[in-house]
């Protein structure tokens, strides 16, 4: 059987929503699958949230289906444009271009003022005007039921007038809500006759003042699903006993065939990472980051800015999968696997000295000469590039030891080493300062022992990388230390606890340096991916000048992680 040229016999589901699908589309339930993307504008996206924007777009894709982004804006006190804009970015970095943009507040709040109406002429809504904390104290416990409120039993046409009245703007703040007549004894806190309107006088961020009363979530979300057409609300699993209530209003408000239907996955959390727009905004606005952006952030703004790839994103989102339970933690080293492989494959190598030691090599007359760099063994098609190799060379200050531990192959006093590309060097005398110290190395380069063509026969088991003389500029590189402490797995629950920012903070976090540089770095982008041989990832910053190239360290070589 085939939906929109998709073969639904060829389709092997992943999770329960795709046998359903399949089962909803073979037996006319359904005749489409558009899902939605319905984020509230009130901070940037983080990493947790790539999970729901794949499994709506992925999911509606392999059905040829639609996906739409649906701003969610029904609370003006959260919500500003920034951060709408900020999402269609994200969308188009991940790499998905959603069927149509929707701005709940402009396309739906008159229809679902009209279905409140509706609701209120078939009584099935009421006005009240018990205070939130009078509410909150009628609504009973898990084990005892709620007391209905005394207003609960006006006639329709009171509370008709008086939904109007909110409207217009003759209730005060707080003074009124309309509220669902459902039960209060019912063994889900959430049908307890939940409040479906308030009376907030607040400047909303695209319709102004126009209005005086916003529909609330759990009203909203439902309605705005039906009038779009959606045909499965994906949603994290702490909405499951929300699904009672979504259901109730769609019943109850919509009563339309084909109504959509909420599903639920597990919500994601990453060991010892900030999550929760609540919490982000708070460290932006109290100066601890630099900004949505900063590279130490877990938005996609300050990943991406980090060097993080949107298909090392969804690949590591798509590993954890589905899920039946309230919530999946895994390691941030899981998501790093999978930022490592991509990068591995893409990023372009070049040699960058982080810690220089001279090196003077005795015995080359030449000025320089050149030398090839593959720019990615991983790809046939990416080239190499032009290296020099000289007279005065540096090399890292670890590639040189007076105390070499066992098993070190780099280079020792009257030891030899590999130049990256070039030759064999020999090193014949250590030359110090006033101070004790190293100043620099003399070497001699072996002549027959250039790389891709040797013929020396010298057998040398290290190799390192180095920068020439005359073949390199400085340029400052930030590295990163975690942002919140290694023994904090749950940073989000420690804070909600009562500990304080400054106890789950990691100390210097961000630390700058300055590196040398072969030239042909000078050729590099904003966000252009690199790796620099032998040390790590690294991506150029957008704080980068023609007189101060500044490169962000994204994450090292090493792989701690078993998959």
């Amino acid at each position: 059987m085939k939906i929109n040229n998709i073969d639904l016999d060829t389709i092997i589901p992943e999770n329960d929503l795709e046998k359903e699908i399949i089962s909803d589309l073979k037996n006319g339930v359904n005749k489409e699958v558009i899902t939605r993307c319905p984020p509230e504008p009130s901070g940037y996206w983080h990493i947790a949230h790539v999970k729901a924007w794949t499994i709506d777009f992925d999911t509606a894709a392999k059905f040829g289906g639609k996906t739409y982004l649906r701003m969610d804006d029904t609370n003006p006190l959260k919500e500003e444009g920034e951060f709408a804009e900020s999402y269609l970015e994200d969308l188009a970095w991940l790499g998905y271009k959603p069927d149509k943009l929707i701005y709940a507040s402009e396309a739906y709040f008159e229809d679902i003022y009209k279905i409140a109406e509706q609701m209120i002429l078939d009584g099935k809504a009421y006005v009240c005007e018990l205070s939130a904390e009078e509410v909150s104290k009628t609504r009973g416990t898990l084990t005892e039921p709620g007391i209905e409120s005394p207003y609960r039993n006006r006639s329709i046409e009171e509370n008709l007038r008086l939904f109007r009245d909110m409207r217009d703007g003759k209730f005060e703040d707080g003074k009124a809500t309309l509220r669902a007549k459902i039960d209060m004894a019912h063994p889900n806190m959430n049908m307890r006759d939940p409040v479906m309107y308030r009376v907030l006088r607040a400047h909303h961020y695209r319709l102004g003042d126009k209005w005086c009363i916003y529909p609330m979530y759990d009203f909203a979300h439902p309605l705005e699903d039906a009038l779009e057409g959606v045909t499965y609300s994906l949603c994290s699993m702490e909405f499951h006993e929300h699904r009672p209530l979504y259901e109730w209003f769609i019943e109850n408000g919509w009563k339309r065939p084909y109504p959509p239907k909420q599903r639920e996955f597990s919500r994601l959390t990453i060991e010892n990472v900030l999550i929760g727009k609540r919490y982000l905004k708070q460290f932006v606005n109290d100066g601890i980051v630099k900004g949505w952006d900063d590279p130490r952030f877990p938005t996609l703004v300050g990943v991406r800015r980090r060097g993080y790839t949107a298909k090392a994103l969804k690949d590591f989102v798509k590993s954890v999968g589905w899920g039946n339970v309230l919530e999946v933690t895994v390691p941030y080293s899981a998501l790093e696997y999978y930022v490592r492989n991509d990068l591995n494959n893409i990023a372009t190598r070049a040699m960058v000295v982080l810690d220089p030691l001279k090196v003077v090599i005795t015995n080359f007359d030449n000025k320089s000469e050149d030398i090839e760099i593959e720019n990615n063994p991983n790809d046939e098609n990416a080239g190499k590039h032009i290296s020099k190799f000289g007279k005065i060379i540096y090399i890292e200050k670890e590639d040189f030891s007076l105390n070499p531990p066992p098993k070190y192959n780099r280079l020792v006093e009257g030891g030899i080493v590999r130049l990256k590309g070039a030759y064999i060097i020999k090193c014949n005398k250590v030359i110090f300062d006033e101070n004790g110290e190293i100043d620099h190395l003399e070497c001699e380069y072996l002549p027959n022992t250039k790389s891709g063509n040797d013929t020396s026969g010298v057998k040398c088991k290290g190799t390192i990388h180095f920068v020439s003389d005359d073949n390199y500029f400085k340029i400052t590189v930030r590295e990163f230390k975690n942002l919140i402490k290694r023994e904090i797995a749950n940073p989000a629950k420690a804070l909600s606890e009562g500990a304080k920012v400054e106890d789950i903070l990691e100390p210097n976090s961000l630390i700058e340096k300055t590196a040398y540089a072969e030239n042909f770095l000078k050729n590099a982008k904003v966000e252009d991916k690199f790796q620099f041989i032998r040390k790590g990832y690294y991506c150029m910053d957008k704080d980068s000048t023609p007189e101060n190239y500044i490169f962000n360290s994204t994450i090292s070589l090493k792989d701690g992680f078993k998959k």
